[in-house]
């Protein structure tokens, strides 16, 4: 889609928030700076568009959480707040709270190596948590390798 395109959307009512938008760096090596640096600017594409239309933000952040905050903290004034979709804990973002955003919470909690996100889960402000089924992927034990649905959350 082109610029103008985006933007006629953004004007449709049934548009409520801009996303999932962020940074992901789980693929990338040392030598991608380029593509860091271009991943940014998108992202910051993406921001301005949410200021301007007054929408809050779907952030989608893997590997690129001080990249993330340091962004965002920049927006917070500008920002209407919005959701940190399936959050990976970071203590880090967990200042984004004061922000007006939320934090999603999928079946990445029931894995075995998701001790960290265990951990920080109390520190979550409960006014502040989502509850995700992030579909099709990342489906909660013990139901790993099938395909992600609502139904899996029992």
């Amino acid at each position: 889609y082109n610029e103008y395109t985006l933007r006629e959307f953004l004007k449709d009512y049934k548009c409520i928030a801009i996303g999932e938008c962020g940074l992901d760096y789980y693929r990338l090596n040392s030598k991608d700076e380029e593509i860091k640096k271009k991943q940014k600017e998108i992202f910051i594409a993406q921001l301005d568009l949410a200021v301007e239309f007054k929408k809050p933000v779907i952030i989608h952040s893997r590997e690129a959480n001080e990249d993330t905050y340091n962004i965002l903290k920049e927006y917070s004034s500008k920002l209407n707040g919005g959701v940190l979709h399936c959050f990976n804990a970071s203590e880090l973002l967990l200042d984004l709270a004061q922000m007006g955003f939320y934090f999603g919470i999928g079946g990445i909690v029931t894995f075995k190596n998701a001790k960290k996100l265990v951990q920080i889960l109390p520190k979550i402000p409960k006014d502040k948590l989502l509850i995700e089924t992030d579909a099709p992927y990342l489906t909660p034990e013990p139901f790993r390798g099938q395909r992600n649905t609502p139904l899996l959350t029992q």
